[in-house]
């Protein structure tokens, strides 16, 4: 008996609005709700609980919005993309908007398992004087000069590989008495530091006014994750530069 033939769909869609505050596996809830309403052709596991062949990529914390963020659709049958994209727009949720598809392979790596890096971006409102762009770069090189960070998150204490997961440089813009900062995070083996766990270290290295309840002093911090990336390979198969994962 020959193996069903299958197809496996890429979505990129937005994290947005009221969405920012839904928790990974509400996000999964919500994009299944969207695929059934759509009619598209999806697959189901096997077992004695079916379910929806359908993963995303690496979670955003709460409170946090994405730009662009994908998962994987596996279907029973081929749908033209813009006929997809469409049946998937028509029933889309407000703060889940989706922006494209496109098929890919179904012996390429998951996407947990090909996305490297997610570039952020760090927005501080009514930031304090002491939060000049000086002042963060100094923090990053203090940063940068260590081996190694701890993080404790949820009574656990995680140590991360500084020269892994500290980025390499930050852009910072300012304007009036907002701060937005820019950088770029590698995912490895261990996983990603969270946005507000490196926040709270660069500004203990530069000496400034702590993050408490997503503010630091009367500065509100807001974080969107503006993309993601997997490695791209040369024509020698070696991994060079990053790209889009759709």
């Amino acid at each position: 008996m020959t193996s069903p033939t299958l197809f496996r769909l890429r979505i990129a869609y937005a994290k947005q609005g009221r969405g920012r505050f839904l928790a990974h596996l509400e996000v999964q809830r919500a994009l299944s709700r969207m695929v059934r309403r759509s009619g598209l052709p999806y697959a189901v596991s096997q077992g004695f609980n079916p379910q929806m062949r359908l993963s995303t990529g690496p979670a955003l914390s709460v409170a946090v919005s994405g730009e662009r963020e994908y998962c994987d659709l596996v279907l029973t049958s081929y749908v033209k993309p813009v006929d997809a994209l469409c049946q998937l727009q028509e029933v889309e949720a407000g703060f889940l908007p989706v922006l494209d598809v496109g098929y890919v392979g179904t012996k390429e790596p998951s996407l947990n398992a090909s996305i490297v890096a997610q570039e952020l971006c760090v927005i501080i409102e009514n930031a304090p004087a002491l939060v000049t762009e000086q002042a963060l770069k100094a923090g990053l090189t203090a940063l940068q000069a260590r081996d190694t960070l701890e993080v404790e998150h949820k009574g656990k204490t995680k140590v991360y590989d500084s020269a892994t997961h500290v980025p390499k440089g930050i852009t910072v813009v300012t304007k009036g008495s907002t701060v937005q900062m820019t950088l770029m995070l590698r995912i490895s083996n261990q996983g990603s530091l969270r946005p507000d766990a490196l926040l709270s270290h660069l500004l203990q290295a530069a000496g400034l006014p702590s993050l408490e309840d997503g503010k630091i002093g009367e500065g509100l911090v807001r974080t969107d994750r503006t993309a993601l990336f997997c490695e791209a390979l040369d024509e020698e198969g070696n991994e060079g530069t990053l790209r889009l994962p759709l």
